[in-house]
């Protein structure tokens, strides 16, 4: 385990503000630059009006509401594309558009795959629909864009994701990631980018004197459960405008405003909403929502409980989005230790492919991701029965997928039938009989960017004085976050005497540790095999977070350890 501590940055620009100096330090690495960054208040949201085409779309959403034209919602099958779709549909309903005329369409990553495809416009057309609203999805959908054009539909783009060199033939595409978008954030989510249209489109129709005292402009911030969902679910960077979305969802939430099917997606995951978190939505929430996707079903009911208001059924869905993950994490048992048995012969490589033919594509990024954990190597997870076999990637710092990717199809012309994604998680589709050439040419290619199999490295905040292990400090903690990719949570290293160890349910610790002055519970989840073998009575060396343990009647410090070693 190879530590690195944080360098210190110049913090006096808070000191108005935070009169603790290591708040002040932590807030200060993590990019924050002004006290206005860390306001959470709304008012401090960027403007819409920067978003490239959002008054373009505005207007012509406005026009479909206001002549009672029929929109269809076309969403994708992640969380974020999810609570897109749902916030889409709520929204529309809010500001005033028939129900019967709305309608919406998440696609089977098995039957459809990503993205509006030209299928999907037919249908659109066939079902008499006026317009095209994607959301998290569409930027490289140009085949598709052109057919709406040419079957005479509307097709306005909201997405997040990279363009091409040259953008969809859409009447509108807002993006802020297009070339020519000056909105200061570039790290909206698909759910977050509609939520601005949505902004917008009710400007539109207020300044057209739409809205009545008997028809008054709804609030759309009722809805940003929503986009706090998707926005964690997507692991996109919370830079300040996110987490302002965030925290917002989150109180939400935890007044228990959220929509009815988040209500009962919470109930049936055990979550006491109101003291929801971050983790909780990553780990116990977008799980359900995304179970039933990665299964080869007939119907994902994710967006149905979404959008329901009947509490009756969305504790009903909720439960079969539950049942759903259950068995997608009895899947994911079996497919990790076959994966891991392969894995074992290939322990001397710098990036692990592995592939079986019952192994559902959906469930193998998650594959990936554990044994890039367990390993600390780049992993690619393929699975497929045809000829064609996808995959999913997860990366390690030092190794970028997406640019990856990129050269082994520049070398190998043809291996990539499709390919995609960011430097720390990727996919790939290539033919089966071709997957050795492609483990090779993987692993030469992390060979060229990883000199041996890497050490884990761990980035801490350094060694944390003993008089700040306390609830107080882990409360101040809290009060700053949302915390999150972009904006990581805290971690601390340091020394200490590991006095008692216990293994609970064979996959996690709970230990009791002592400093020179305090005694203090942590807990490792998901422990490493050499973990698990630590000993009482040694010191070892630690990396940890500090956090607020909330189910028990009194409020109490939780040391989260997120590796451990003998000294």
């Amino acid at each position: 385990m190879n530590i690195i501590e944080r360098a210190r940055v110049d913090d006096s620009f808070l000191s108005a503000v935070i009169a603790d100096p290591i708040l002040r330090q932590l807030l200060a690495a993590r990019g924050v630059t002004s006290a206005t960054d860390i306001d959470p208040d709304l008012k401090h949201l960027l403007h819409y009006r920067d978003l490239q085409d959002i008054d373009k779309a505005a207007a012509l959403l406005a026009d479909a509401v206001s002549n009672g034209q029929s929109i269809r919602v076309m969403g994708d099958y992640d969380v974020d594309g999810m609570t897109g779709t749902a916030l889409g549909v709520r929204c529309l309903r809010a500001l005033g558009l028939n129900p019967d005329k709305i309608s919406f369409q998440v696609p089977s990553r098995y039957d459809d795959g990503y993205g509006l495809s030209c299928r999907m416009v037919e249908q659109a057309k066939a079902d008499g629909v006026s317009l095209i609203l994607t959301v998290d999805n569409g930027i490289s959908c140009h085949d598709s864009a052109q057919l709406a054009a040419q079957l005479g539909l509307t097709l306005v783009i909201t997405d997040h994701h990279e363009p091409g060199a040259t953008l969809p033939e859409a009447a509108a595409v807002v993006n802020p990631k297009r070339h020519d978008d000056v909105f200061a954030s570039k790290c909206l989510c698909g759910v977050g980018v509609l939520f601005y249209v949505m902004i917008a489109l009710r400007a539109a129709l207020k300044a057209r004197g739409f809205f009545t005292p008997e028809r008054p402009a709804p609030v759309l911030g009722q809805f940003l459960d929503l986009v706090a969902i998707g926005t964690i679910g997507d692991v996109v960077p919370l830079d300040a405008n996110n987490r302002r979305l965030v925290r917002a969802g989150l109180r939400r939430m935890q007044a228990l405003s959220a929509q009815p099917g988040v209500l009962a997606l919470a109930q049936s995951a055990r979550v006491n909403l109101r003291t929801v978190s971050t983790y909780n939505i990553a780990f116990d929430l977008c799980p359900r929502l995304n179970a039933a996707g990665r299964l080869k079903l007939n119907d994902n009911p994710a967006v149905d409980c979404l959008l329901t208001d009947d509490h009756a059924a969305a504790q009903e869905l909720a439960l079969r989005l539950d049942m759903c993950n259950r068995r997608r994490g009895d899947y994911e048992k079996v497919f990790l230790a076959e994966a891991k048995a392969d894995a074992a012969a290939l322990t001397q490589q710098h990036a692990l492919t592995v592939f079986r033919p019952q192994w559902l594509s959906g469930i193998s990024g998650l594959i990936a991701s554990r044994l890039k954990d367990q390993y600390n190597r780049p992993c690619f997870v393929f699975a497929g029965e045809g000829e064609d076999i996808t995959g999913s990637a997860r990366s390690v710092p030092g190794f970028p997928l997406a640019k990856a990717l990129e050269e082994i199809a520049a070398a190998h012309p043809g291996l990539l039938l499709r390919c995609g994604g960011h430097n720390m998680a990727a996919g790939a589709t290539l033919k089966a009989a071709r997957l050795e050439e492609f483990r090779s040419a993987f692993d030469e290619c992390a060979a060229r960017y990883l000199s041996a199999p890497q050490e884990l490295e761990i980035v801490s905040d350094g060694k944390l004085p003993e008089s700040y292990l306390n609830l107080d400090f882990a409360r101040a903690l809290e009060s700053l976050g949302p915390w999150g990719q972009g904006y990581p949570e805290p971690l601390f290293d340091g020394e200490f005497f590991l006095e008692q160890i216990k293994l609970l349910g064979n996959r996690n610790l709970r230990m009791r540790l002592a400093g020179q002055q305090v005694h203090f519970s942590a807990i490792r989840f998901r422990a490493t095999p050499l973990e698990k073998s630590l000993l009482e009575g040694i010191r070892v060396r630690m990396v940890y977070s500090l956090g607020v343990d909330r189910y028990y009647a009194n409020d109490r410090l939780e040391v989260k350890v997120h590796a451990i070693e003998p000294v």
